[in-house]
């Protein structure tokens, strides 16, 4: 699978010459030359159409690749193309934006995508194209700044596509320090949470009945049980530590209210892994034959958090960063950036407002390549914030 790509222009359009309905001979590869392509570096992108990915033989994997690996597509629906429309329904379905639609002066648009916004040009008129070429480039800018849902699909249907074959497997830091406040940072951490080391508090995703997942279920839940556990020298859990700290102190109470924090000892992890102690929020609810889902203010899970590390009970712990999940990332429910963007401004405005927090260091795992860019590309704007080098 191609891995994500922020700096490429998947350009969708009609090959070669074609003929409109007044029996005009249109030249598409003229356009894409010396129009569509300006457009999109003006934008500070690389254009790549479907005939310039490889042999032919490949070239139908190439393109379902590209048009979901790359950040934004420019789809020129001229003609009213077959091919074309096939195309932009499998974008509108793997990507809920950037895809920007434009079309030829006369083309009639079909009434499933009426309402959508299109630019046009007239390639026999300079002044038309050079206003195309600057719509073009303002449209990207605006759209990967903004992530806003530009498809049909994603307006109505509630989806979180990914390709499950991208997963990080070192351990890479991104730091990005406050201007404000340069001893302050955000960080996104890539990789296995098993094998990230040297930060104090680890949260815990857990549901409002603060019911830890089984040792072998895929979670970060799972994953701190086990690791926290004592074992035997064939690795059987002889005793479960955090699992049991958590359930002394619910003490029968069968939930809590979302977005709260509960502190319990870190187990084994505090010697394997230098963890002082696990933090676990209420950060998903179930409900009765639909599963479970985020909890409506997923940025309570942030602030509380850091509150806690905060409070007079931690501050002879000598806590000084702390490591969070993408909180609603595992469910695949709602919009993931929107949920992610509020988590990251939710630490922003911690740190911003409480300079003298013990904690300096607000750790993002992101075990994915489309985690990470997602994650980039939400930091990005922040002018707050600003990127090291990475380590």
């Amino acid at each position: 699978m191609t891995e994500r790509n922020s700096k490429l222009c998947f350009v969708i359009m009609p090959f070669g010459e074609k003929t409109d309905i007044a029996g005009k001979t249109i030249k598409f590869d003229d356009i894409y030359e010396h129009f569509i392509k300006d457009s999109i570096k003006e934008a500070g992108l690389s254009p790549v159409r479907c005939d310039e990915l490889g042999e032919a033989g490949v070239i139908h994997r190439k393109m379902i690749e590209h048009i979901w690996a790359t950040d934004v597509a420019v789809v020129d629906i001229s003609l009213l193309n077959p091919n074309v429309f096939y195309e932009l329904g499998v974008r509108h379905t793997l990507r809920k934006c950037v895809t920007i639609l434009i079309r030829r002066k006369g083309t009639n648009l079909p009434f499933n995508i009426a309402n959508l916004s299109v630019i046009e040009y007239d390639e026999a008129d300079l002044a038309s194209v050079a206003q195309a070429k600057r719509r073009i480039a303002e449209a990207i800018g605006k759209g990967l700044q903004s992530r806003g849902n530009d498809s049909l699909v994603h307006e109505i249907l509630d989806l979180h596509i990914s390709s499950g074959k991208n997963e990080l497997k070192r351990c890479v830091v991104y730091e990005y320090k406050l201007r404000q406040h340069p001893d302050k940072s955000i960080c996104l951490i890539t990789g296995n949470i098993q094998d990230v080391k040297g930060i104090d508090i680890w949260v815990n995703s857990e549901n409002i009945n603060m019911q830890m997942a089984r040792f072998y279920d895929t979670s970060i839940s799972s994953m701190i049980r086990y690791l926290g556990a004592k074992k035997s020298k064939t690795n059987k859990v002889t005793e479960d530590t955090i699992f049991n700290a958590l359930a002394e102190i619910m003490e029968g109470e069968t939930s809590v209210e979302a977005g709260t924090v509960i502190a319990t000892t870190s187990g084994e992890l505090e010697k394997t892994h230098g963890v002082k102690q696990v933090f676990h929020v209420a950060a998903v609810i179930g409900e009765i034959g639909a599963g479970y889902r985020p909890i409506d203010r997923l940025s309570s899970c942030v602030t509380n958090a850091l509150k806690l590390a905060d409070s007079d009970a931690f501050k002879d712990k000598g806590c000084q960063s702390i490591l969070f999940p993408l909180f609603g990332a595992a469910t695949g429910k709602g919009d993931l950036y929107q949920k992610t963007q509020s988590l990251f401004e939710a630490a922003l405005a911690y740190l911003t407002d409480n300079p003298s927090s013990t904690i300096n260091k607000v750790y993002f795992v992101t075990w994915s390549a489309e985690n990470l860019e997602m994650c980039q590309s939400l930091l990005r704007p922040f002018n707050e914030l600003e990127l090291l080098d990475s380590k």
